[in-house]
């Protein structure tokens, strides 16, 4: 048996790309840097049933667009391969093999999408992830998954920055801050943004050798970026647990929130209102 892959996503995950996003087993290969086949023999072991490739859609009556229709479709309506599909009444993977029998690009996701969000050139990619930006907070503002995102910077030949907290490393603010994980950058523009002034790493009021990542008037924030470390873990319980017995105002906001366009920020929000009043 295979020795599996560090990169293998949850029967879920590969079920939410394959099915849901009309992924292909390639674009999900490429995109987790395994070949095709591994992809396949995971959607068998997954029990995910394998779409039929197109080629023997004619003995199903089906006629495919001329290069033009599909060209126009594609191209100017902007409806996107599963459009096209829809339309047709085929799979996504037969409109995939049109395009490449008939010479068509296939379309990006922004360029489906032109109206919604812009696409990424090479330079901004690598502008952002350079000062430390993440790949999720990136895929969040163009409204796209991270596995999209990443196969572009995969063509690019652009390195993904870890998201989260990376030691010794401090990544900088809109506002001038420096944030000591992805997550905390994240915060910190987003209070920013928003007009609400802030403090980093105050000291807590009940031994001032503890800090929080945060302090908002009169509220405390964390943001848990660490797993699997039993002294951060320890940490962590007495921080909650004496704010608890003192009565402090505290948010939390785990590293796991700010993964797939979750919206991490909503515990945030009650701080608009503090600051309207």
């Amino acid at each position: 048996m295979a020795a599996p892959s560090k990169n293998r996503p949850t029967p879920e995950a590969l079920r939410r790309l394959y099915v849901d996003d009309r992924m292909t087993s390639r674009e999900i290969a490429e995109s987790v840097g395994v070949e095709k086949i591994t992809v396949l023999r995971w959607l068998k072991a997954a029990g995910i049933d394998r779409r039929a490739s197109g080629r023997g859609l004619a003995n199903r009556g089906i006629t495919p667009p001329t290069a033009d229709e599909l060209r126009r479709m594609l191209h100017e309506e902007h409806i996107g391969l599963r459009g096209v599909a829809e339309k047709y009444g085929v799979d996504y993977t037969a409109v995939s093999h049109w395009c490449d029998a008939l010479g068509v690009p296939r379309p990006t996701v922004w360029q489906t999408r032109r109206g919604l969000v812009k696409e990424p050139t090479e330079q901004e990619l690598r502008e952002r992830i350079g000062r430390g930006e993440s790949l999720t907070s990136i895929a969040e503002d163009y409204e796209v998954t991270r596995t999209l995102l990443r196969a572009r910077c995969r063509r690019y030949g652009i390195e993904v920055q870890r998201d989260g907290w990376q030691r010794g490393k401090r990544f900088p603010c809109t506002d001038g801050h420096l944030a000591r994980s992805t997550y905390e950058l994240r915060v910190d523009d987003w209070l920013f943004d928003h007009g609400i002034d802030h403090q980093t790493e105050p000291a807590y009021p009940w031994d001032r050798r503890y800090r929080a990542d945060f302090l908002v008037g009169s509220t405390y924030i964390e943001v848990w970026g660490v797993t699997r470390n039993p002294a951060y873990t320890a940490r962590r319980h007495h921080k909650v647990t004496r704010c608890a017995e003192t009565g402090i105002d505290l948010i939390q906001i785990n590293g796991g929130q700010f993964a797939n366009g979750r919206r991490w920020w909503r515990p945030l929000e009650n701080l608009l209102g503090q600051q309207a009043g």
